[in-house]
């Protein structure tokens, strides 16, 4: 909010596509005013509060602004939104290293003003002894679906889409490694398969890199993995059919897998066999880490609430609810880090009634 004539205060927005300068926004019904500030909300609208209330749609910015009651923001006693990522992302997972979270590629609908399309050439890095963001490292290409994780010392991106001239997307095998600490990013050894939405877990002091090629979900399931210093990725036993928008978390030298449609898979990499669990709900595409213990599944679609977490104790194998997530969220990562459950990006339903899909930008922390 910048001064205007007569006391009064007029919007300006910093767009991400052109972050060297303020513009105005243009949209009609928004007039400078006794605006106090403007709220932005989980649902991606904004308000401008002030001796009136209006709410525009930034996505929608020709359907102008329109009257409405202030959003009531009611704090969440489980949840706290800690810090908010450099933009909305989602088709992400996480890895952690030295303490700090790495997510890598990604894509939203959400960036800038007006809001357009963008896929990632990132690797970025969460440091929560700060609760900040910081853009880590520059992959080769822009990812999206690629899969993130963390073995000998080093930051793995792995498979997913890249665009191709004219917006084709194209699975590949490209792996990259990425050292933090200089940014600095070589080539690792590619995959046998170009899978488009992979899922990449570390267990026993392996790198398991698990999905099908695009089109061939209707077959089991393909595994592979490497080992540090090794040359060549080891075929694993096929998993279940049915591998496509996977999520997964790995625990105890086990690897956990929901599988749409079908439940939770488990891959013992000891004994390289798979069991499938079957859980009350398969939450497809969730947030999924390894916490204290146990697997937690948070948010996805395919399941009656999509703000639901779904707990696996292994010992027991069974499953109970844990705390819902503030929003109805899927496509994000989430990690334990530090002893500290976090879950960060995605993308929603705006509400039961409107199917918009908002991106969400926001870090959320269990608080507990």
């Amino acid at each position: 909010m910048a001064p205007a004539n007569n006391g009064a205060r007029r919007p300006l927005v910093l767009p991400a596509q052109a972050p060297g300068a303020w513009i105005t926004p243009g949209i009609a019904g928004v007039s400078d005013s006794d605006w106090r500030g403007p709220i932005a909300e989980a649902d991606g609208f904004i308000w401008l509060v002030g001796s009136r209330t209006i709410r525009f749609d930034p996505r929608k910015p020709d359907a102008g602004a329109k009257p409405a009651q202030a959003p009531v923001i009611r704090p969440d006693p489980r949840w706290r939104v800690a810090t908010r990522m450099p933009a909305s992302n989602h088709d992400i997972t996480a890895g952690v290293l030295n303490g700090k979270l790495y997510v890598a590629g990604g894509l939203t609908a959400d960036f800038g003003f007006p809001v357009r399309p963008r896929s990632f050439d990132e690797v970025w890095e969460l440091d929560p002894s700060q609760w900040t963001w910081r853009v880590a490292a520059k992959l080769s290409r822009n990812r999206v679906y690629c899969a993130t994780a963390v073995i000998d010392g080093a930051v793995w991106v792995i498979g997913g889409d890249i665009f191709e001239p004219g917006g084709k997307r194209v699975a590949v095998t490209t792996v990259e490694r990425v050292d933090p600490r200089t940014g600095a990013v070589t080539p690792g050894v590619s995959t046998s398969i170009a899978r488009p939405m992979p899922i990449a877990l570390v267990a026993g002091g392996r790198l398991y890199v698990i999905g099908n090629a695009r089109d061939e979900y209707d077959k089991p399931g393909k595994i592979e993995s490497i080992g540090p210093g090794e040359s060549a990725w080891r075929p694993e036993p096929d998993g279940p059919t049915g591998m496509s928008a996977l999520a997964g978390a790995a625990l105890d030298d086990r690897l956990y897998v929901v599988v749409p449609e079908k439940g939770l898979a488990v891959y013992d990499t000891k004994r390289r066999v798979w069991q499938l669990v079957h859980p009350p709900s398969i939450p497809r595409s969730c947030q999924m880490t390894a916490y204290r213990g146990e697997i937690w599944m948070m948010g996805g679609v395919d399941n009656s609430n999509p703000r639901q977490t779904l707990i696996f104790d292994p010992r027991s194998g069974t499953f109970r609810d844990g705390p819902p997530l503030p929003v109805a969220i899927a496509w994000g990562a989430a990690a334990e880090v530090d002893g500290r459950l976090i879950v960060t990006g995605g993308a929603g339903q705006r509400s039961t009634t409107d199917p918009t899909y908002v991106y969400s930008d926001r870090t959320l922390v269990l608080q507990d």
